[in-house]
């Protein structure tokens, strides 16, 4: 989707939601702002320690900061532009990309649609946060430094940084730094909570980021393992989230009614052409096939492999937590759970239950979902863990290996807030988290983000996030 029709398809609905909160506010309010231990639950994490600090994460896009770090140690930043390095061999150009505010798939779509054909040209090691202030490194197939300096976008900016051979590849990273301004009461000491986990480390178990903003992406996962096409459907389109504001959630059960009239689902979900966009393109294809339901799924395969490994992630994280609950010790490698052997004995039980554990049947027809042998860390000890104490709350910055969650390592010091509606106790001022730190500032990125680095609406949501 390119950034032209991006921009058409949020106006629209901007248009349709700006009308039904003038004359019905309260459809998209929500009275109160979802517990982060409840969330936390409906995720399947249910050890962590009482007494945690309240705190509220990305107010602005720039209270979370992700910039990659290489397999050379090396960190690609947000803010410092590395010297450009030519060569002789010019078939790849290696590019910093800068991101404000939009989900990587979409940012990838728009760099493809600039760019043109052919297709899978631009490699990336890691998919960073949608809402959020990221830098990572991009290596561009056939393409000039000039090409990639004339992009003009709202949402990022490539800075090229050399010329050379080869791509990148998933994974072809080392981590992630993080520079997060938590918002809340710093009057609270959290020198305890962060010395423990400067210690001990954290468990490494998957956020809720991981299971999309309803929270149901294990569940559709779920419903693929089990061959049951219908289901994830019948989900994908109808099951509202536990803490949707009440327009969305009215309209995910009228979809459920409808469920089968095509036409009448996608006279629905017209209605929000940007945030149902995925789901409009499903729609159309089952609307003219409607017996190929998982050739319409795979139009979205991407989201597809999402779910199923949110339901691996539900998994882990239940094991997690009855081993903690248990008295036990969460140490080592953990195992994933999909296993191309079979159902691995630390989850037969569980995937037996669940309908899961012929799993590898239900793959077949999903040849872009592989199943692997490959195992985590179950316990992760940030590097460089530091923190200040400003007003309002606190920045906190540290590093993580791939494959580990921010939001995660947070949770062990935080209650985390985030999403709307903002609780009353959260200070609502900017906060330039680099220049807290005594590491620069983010003025420069504000100057060229302009547009985008914008606080929440405080009013209501104007989409239904996507996951």
């Amino acid at each position: 989707m390119n950034e032209r029709l991006t921009a058409t398809l949020q106006a629209a609905e901007r248009e349709t939601v700006s009308a039904i909160r003038r004359e019905q506010p309260e459809r998209l309010e929500r009275p109160a702002a979802p517990d982060p231990d409840l969330v936390l639950g409906r995720i399947g994490v249910t050890f962590l320690p009482p007494g945690r600090p309240d705190g509220y994460i990305r107010l602005f896009p720039h209270d979370f900061v992700v910039e990659e770090i290489l397999t050379d140690g090396s960190v690609v930043s947000v803010v410092e532009r590395a010297p450009f390095s030519d060569a002789e061999d010019r078939r790849t150009l290696w590019a910093d990309c800068v991101k404000v505010a939009i989900p990587w798939p979409h940012a990838l779509a728009d760099l493809e649609e600039t760019f043109g054909p052919p297709t899978g040209r631009i490699g990336h090691a890691g998919i960073k946060d949608a809402f959020a202030l990221t830098a990572q490194r991009l290596s561009l197939r056939g393409l000039t430094k000039e090409r990639a300096e004339a992009v003009t976008h709202e949402c990022l900016l490539l800075h090229p940084v050399r010329y050379g051979s080869g791509a990148l590849q998933p994974g072809d990273l080392k981590g992630n730094r993080f520079t997060i301004f938590v918002r809340g009461d710093s009057r609270r000491d959290i020198a305890p909570f962060m010395d423990r986990i400067r210690a001990a480390g954290c468990v490494n178990f998957f956020g809720a980021q991981r299971f999309g903003t309803r929270l149901i992406a294990h569940r559709l996962g779920q419903s693929v393992l089990q061959n049951d096409v219908e289901g994830a459907l019948r989900a994908y389109f109808g099951e509202p989230g536990l803490f949707d504001v009440p327009l969305y959630r009215d309209l995910r059960l009228s979809l459920a009614e409808s469920f089968g009239d095509w036409d009448t689902m996608l006279a629905l979900a017209g209605h929000f052409p940007y945030t149902l966009r995925d789901e409009i393109q499903v729609l159309t294809a089952l609307r003219a096939q409607p017996a190929k339901t998982r050739a319409a799924l795979a139009l979205i395969k991407d989201q597809v492999k999402m779910w199923v490994y949110a339901y691996a992630s539900w998994l882990m994280n239940r094991r997690f937590s009855q081993i903690i609950e248990a008295g036990g010790e969460v140490a080592g490698p953990a195992p994933l759970p999909l296993s191309p052997r079979g159902p691995l004995p630390e989850y037969r039980e569980a995937m037996a239950y669940d309908r899961t554990d012929g799993y590898r049947n239900a793959l077949v027809n999903f040849p872009y979902i592989q199943a692997a042998d490959r195992t985590i860390p179950s316990r992760i000890v940030p590097e460089a863990l530091s923190w200040n104490t400003v007003p309002h709350g606190w920045v906190v910055r540290f590093e993580l290996p791939k494959g580990a969650y921010a939001t995660s390592c947070l949770s062990h010091a935080f209650r985390i807030y985030e999403g709307l509606p903002v609780p009353s106790w959260v200070g609502l001022e900017e906060m330039d988290s680099f220049a807290a730190l005594g590491e620069g500032s983010l003025e420069p990125i504000r100057e060229r983000f302009a547009s985008v680095l914008k606080r929440r609406d405080l009013r209501g949501e104007d989409t239904e996030e996507k996951e």
